[in-house]
Formats: structure tokens, C-alpha cells, sequence
């Protein structure tokens, strides 16, 4: 270490001094007055070599924008997948609320500036969805139809209630549309009662819509579930997927890891959206957040069922990195 006499003798400082002081500062993270206590010189001497130290190209600052890269990401996922469009926002450190929080504005801001009058927009359920919903705030009212993409569904281990007709209702709200509610259950005993409620006129009416969507927006599920994310077809019904080696869905229709369409008799028994109806839709919208769905987002963009994605950097860099290694 410099000694006290050898710093006050050169004002401007020499370069080991300039290191030794920057060390002290940047590095360990001292004061400037405990610095100059320790070194024996007065505090505004300590400053000017801070200063000298930037000056000479010692000490260097660099300023990471977050956006650069998710940027980058959105590009190379775009290129990857040939999908219209891709968002990617920061992952928040530590914080799934935060980053789920960061999505769901970024498919509002979205959704304000794309959505135009005549429009009919499909929803399906999700924290994220249900998050976006609340962020909604246009400028101006669209003249557009919401309708839900699912019937109604519950879990009976968590007690939560999907409410796709409450968020269908608040979505419609924001852009003063037109909400047209689904009052169905998912899932019905045998198809012959799915069959007979399809011919109800309140659920022909809705479901009429699903062949002249200009959107639907659904969130990815990914199998096994993560943390707090409910299945509303109960884990027994789930566990047939997995068997059959499901690893994620949208609107409760699972694909394997190659994107590859799992069916099964639930989907005789299910009041909601087909694939055929979903394919015809101009802007297929799927969200996604957390690093647990990479596996999920990866077998979604296979199945080519989006043409838009919104996911949080740290998923869309593993999603690249997979869809990249084979």
C-alpha cells in the first residue's frame, strides 16, 4: 500500500496510487472519507484521484441495457420459429410476480395498438391473462366482440374458479366492446351432452365466433405443472396426458415434446375452441413466463399453433438455446 507522504506528494497521482484508491473504492466498496482516514490525506484528494482514475482510462463504466438483449432475443426467435411477431421483456431477479407482471403489460400495450374496430377476441384463462386484463388501458373504445375460448372449470384441491366470462367481461370493458359470455362447464360425462349443449342456443351463439376470430389470446401450461399454476382438468385427467407424453398446452389441448397433438376422449367430452378453429385465427397470441416452461414454450412454437409470443428473457434464451440444439 502507497504510503501517506508518497500520495500527498503527487498531486495528480501516479498509477499505482490511482489503482490502489480505485480498488478501495469500486471494488471493496469504501467511502471516499475512509479511504483518506485510512490513507492519512484529505477527503477531496481521494476525489481527484477517483476523478484522475476515470480520466486515464483506469476505471471504466458500462451500462448494460436489459432491452438491447431482449431485442436481440426477439430477433433470433423470429428467426428461429418464422413467427410474426415476438416480445421479449427483462426477467425480473428473484421475482416471477414482477417478470409475470412485465409480460402481461407488454401483451396490453400490444393489444391496445393492434386491435381495431370490427375485431372479435377470443380469450383463454391464465395468471398472466388475467393480469393483462387489469392493465388495459386504450386510449380510445374499439368496436370489437370478446368472447371465451373455454367453458367454465374449477379445481377442487386449490378452489380457485377459471372466471374466463369475468375476464372476457373486464376486457371488453376496457375497450367499451362487446362481451358475449360462455355459461358452460369444460368438461361434461359423455359427449353426447357436450353434443346437445352445442346445440343450446345461448352456447351456439358464442361458440359461432370461434370461426371468425381475428385473436385469440391463451397462456401456455406446461406439464408437470409448476408452482401455482392450477389444472382445471383435475391431475388425475393430467396424468393420462403425461403418460402419453404431454409436456405442455394451450387451451387444454397438449402436445408432446416434438409439438405433436395428444388426443384423447376428453376432447369428446370438451366444451371449448378446436385446433382446426384455433388455425384459422389471424393473431394467435400464447404467453408464457419462468424458465420451468421451456420445455412447454418449446413443444407450443413446434406445434406451430402461435403466431405471437410474449416470454421473459430468461425463458426465451433456454427456449433458443433447445430450439437451436435440434
Amino acid at each position: 500500500m502507497a504510503k501517506a507522504n508518497d500520495i500527498t506528494s503527487e498531486p495528480t497521482g501516479n498509477t499505482a496510487t490511482l489503482v490502489q484508491i480505485a480498488k478501495l473504492y469500486y471494488l471493496e466498496q469504501r467511502s471516499q472519507q475512509e479511504i483518506a482516514d485510512e490513507l492519512g490525506v484529505s477527503r477531496s484528494l481521494v476525489a481527484l484521484y477517483l476523478k484522475r482514475a476515470k480520466e486515464q482510462g483506469i476505471v471504466r463504466f458500462t451500462i448494460v441495457d436489459p432491452q438491447d438483449s431482449c431485442e436481440d432475443l426477439s430477433a433470433n426467435l423470429r428467426e428461429v420459429t418464422g413467427l410474426q411477431h415476438v416480445t421479449v421483456v427483462p426477467s425480473a431477479h428473484n421475482s416471477s410476480v414482477l417478470t409475470r407482471r412485465s409480460l402481461a403489460g407488454a401483451v396490453a400495450r400490444y393489444l391496445e395498438a393492434t386491435l381495431k374496430d370490427g375485431d372479435v377476441v377470443g380469450i383463454g384463462w391464465g395468471r398472466t391473462i388475467n393480469e393483462m386484463v387489469s392493465l388495459l388501458a386504450p386510449s380510445n373504445p374499439r368496436k370489437i366482440d370478446v368472447v371465451p375460448l373455454l367453458g367454465e372449470s374449477a379445481s377442487s384441491i386449490s378452489g380457485e374458479y377459471s372466471q374466463v366470462n369475468q375476464t372476457v367481461m373486464q376486457f371488453a370493458q376496457a375497450f367499451n366492446g362487446q362481451p358475449h359470455f360462455l355459461l358452460a362447464p369444460l368438461v361434461v360425462g359423455s359427449k353426447e351432452l357436450r353434443d346437445s349443449l352445442y346445440e343450446d342456443e345461448a352456447v351456439r351463439r358464442v361458440a359461432s365466433f370461434w370461426d371468425r376470430l381475428d385473436y385469440s389470446i391463451m397462456g401456455i401450461g406446461s406439464v408437470p405443472p409448476q408452482n401455482g399454476q392450477i389444472v382445471y382438468i383435475g391431475l388425475e385427467k393430467l396424468a393420462d396426458f403425461e403418460k402419453q407424453g404431454a409436456i405442455g398446452d394451450v387451451l387444454v389441448r397438449y402436445f408432446d415434446a416434438q409439438g405433436r397433438y395428444i388426443h384423447t376422449e376428453l376432447y369428446d367430452r370438451l366444451i371449448g375452441i378446436d385446433l382446426q378453429q384455433l388455425a384459422q385465427t389471424k393473431h394467435r397470441i400464447a404467453l408464457a413466463s419462468g424458465i420451468e416452461k421451456t420445455r412447454a414454450t418449446v413443444a407450443i412454437l413446434r406445434s406451430q399453433v402461435c403466431t405471437e409470443l410474449f416470454v421473459d428473457e430468461e425463458l426465451a434464451r433456454a427456449a433458443l438455446a433447445e430450439l437451436k440444439s435440434t
